[in-house]
């Protein structure tokens, strides 16, 4: 059976009853958050649903009023998502010529692969940059080889027109695995409620996505300072 997990009218999961078990265990879902099945008409408390004989872990237990509506939970079992500004991304990005987008795009799919081993962006990007960078080595050669004949001319435009089909659509699939893999992560070992938009994903990518790095990373250092003076 799946279970619905609130917090502060926000909803995450479904996640099994293992998973309610593990999480509670690592601080990441407290015993005062509310939990829901499909057949259950009613959110009953964690603490209900798995038992008296869990108790609260010493990290979950908040000293302060305000650790009850804190957003993001304490655990430190994930790395922090790559933190450089949105709008840096973006400036260097256009100083570049847009080579540095590229190489953010890594950046943030290995982080990905290493927090959600279901991830598979990593392997999308290269492989964009590798039909991409390729494919203009083999339309060189094989101007140079061609020369000016007609045929070499259509060979050239065909060639040109399969590997920017190709690479666009391997840019596209990376995209939305890596919108995938950040919901699935962010909604559950860690989650904030995240939601990523297909437009803003399709057009803008990495630098979308390290919008919402920004603000988890931002959320991220909050509840550890809120941490270290309880």
């Amino acid at each position: 059976m799946l279970y619905h997990v609130k917090r502060n009218d926000q909803s995450y999961g479904p996640y099994t009853l293992e998973d309610l078990q593990k999480y509670v265990a690592s601080g990441n879902i407290l015993l005062t958050d509310l939990a829901k099945s499909d057949e259950m008409p009613d959110w009953i408390p964690v603490s209900q649903l798995l038992g008296a004989s869990i108790s609260t872990p010493p990290a979950a237990v908040p000293a302060q009023p305000y650790a009850q509506v804190q957003p993001y939970p304490q655990a430190q079992f994930y790395r922090d998502p790559p933190n450089l500004h949105w709008a840096l991304v973006l400036v260097i990005g256009i100083f570049t010529c847009g080579l540095f987008f590229i190489i953010w795009d890594l950046v943030q799919a290995e982080w990905m692969r290493k927090v959600n081993p279901r991830s598979n962006a990593l392997f999308l990007y290269i492989g964009e940059i590798v039909v991409s960078f390729g494919g203009s080595a083999a339309r060189f050669v094989l101007i140079l080889a061609g020369g000016i004949a007609e045929a070499a001319q259509h060979q050239h435009i065909g060639l040109g027109i399969a590997i920017s089909l190709v690479s666009a659509t391997l840019l596209i699939l990376a995209r939305f695995d890596m919108r995938r893999s950040m919901e699935e992560h962010f909604n559950g070992p860690e989650p904030v409620g995240l939601s990523l938009n297909g437009a803003m994903t399709f057009f803008f990518g990495s630098l979308y996505f390290q919008y919402h790095f920004t603000r988890i990373n931002e959320l991220k250092r909050i509840a550890r300072y809120r941490g270290a003076v309880i």
